[in-house]
């Protein structure tokens, strides 16, 4: 029987996965207990060398989830230690909760909200106007598994979906009915909604700064799912602020949890959730369905579905 390392508690409905097939080791187990494990399921814990080199036995580390920054890769194919990761765990969860956002920003939603539990009946409806999204053009800023499940709902709403991507192909466009932005530039000028689906790296740091909020077209709306380093947070609560974007809707910030002091926090014209675009029970369950069949593929010495190094 194998021996698991677990950090947090596996989801019960994952267990019958392991029942008969490996013992779980943890969470709040030592560290020493380590060097027993065959696998470890991590849900985002640090795996450096250090902690790796404490676990001779162990071959496998099996990412709950998309980022792995936290996960020294070369470390661990150095010590032949695969890791792997379940990118479509959150795909459909993801993609709906951007969907949401775009829909609670378009329909003023926050406003409404906030004036009838204050008791202003329809306050909102005499001096802000929502947006009717039919007709109109959503802008994906990256096409890969989520912006695209986003786009594939929001084009039956009767949007007209523009990508930029530079790996989107011409082909693969023209499969999922969108059409391609040749510049970053081209796409916030003519999107009426504009949804963020890009990876953070030191590239796309601050990918929306106040010169690109200045491209977007007044009264459009900014929508950010994918990371909180994407946008100039004080340059958006500014296009905010002015009214140069009517809204915005926003799961994921550069500091998490958000500070106090965050400008955006004093807006009216901003719905914000706190990183729980995948946080669903049927998203969940998928990541750890995933994340413990890879697992379970390389102890018994076959293919992850999803690797990131090779050993």
């Amino acid at each position: 029987m194998y021996r698991i390392w677990v950090d947090e508690q596996p989801l019960d409905s994952v267990l019958p996965m392991l029942s008969g097939v490996a013992e779980v080791v943890g969470p709040g187990a030592d560290l020493a207990d380590l060097s027993r494990c065959d696998g470890a399921l991590d849900p985002g814990a640090r795996w450096d060398a250090a902690r790796m080199d404490r676990g001779d036995r162990l071959r496998v580390i099996s990412r709950i989830g998309v980022g792995y920054d936290n996960i020294d890769v070369g470390a661990a194919t150095l010590r032949g230690i695969q890791v792997c990761y379940t990118p479509h765990g959150p795909t459909v969860s993801t993609a709906e909760h951007a969907i949401a956002l775009i829909f609670a920003a378009a329909k003023t939603v926050a406003y409404a909200d906030r004036d009838v539990r204050a008791g202003r009946w329809q306050r909102a409806f005499r001096t802000v106007k929502g947006m009717e999204l039919r007709g109109r053009v959503l802008g994906l800023v990256g096409a890969g598994r989520i912006g695209i499940e986003v786009s594939r709902v929001m084009r039956a709403v009767g949007m007209r979906v523009l990508v930029y991507d530079p790996a989107l192909t011409a082909e693969r466009a023209r499969e999922e009915c969108v059409e391609r932005a040749g510049s970053l530039e081209s796409l916030l000028s003519a999107a009426d909604v504009v949804s963020l689906h890009a990876p953070a790296t030191t590239e796309t740091r601050h990918l929306i700064n106040a010169a690109r909020l200045a491209w977007m077209r007044p009264g459009s709306i900014l929508v950010n799912t994918a990371r909180g380093a994407l946008v100039d947070e004080r340059a958006l609560a500014e296009a905010l602020r002015s009214g140069h974007l009517a809204a915005a809707g926003l799961d994921v910030f550069e500091r998490e949890p958000v500070e106090a002091s965050n400008p955006l926090l004093d807006l009216e014209n901003v719905v914000l959730t706190d990183h729980i675009a995948s946080h669903t029970w049927a998203g969940h369950h998928r990541l750890y369905e995933m994340a413990v069949t890879q697992l379970l593929q390389v102890l018994r010495g076959e293919q992850p579905d999803c690797p990131l190094n090779s050993v």
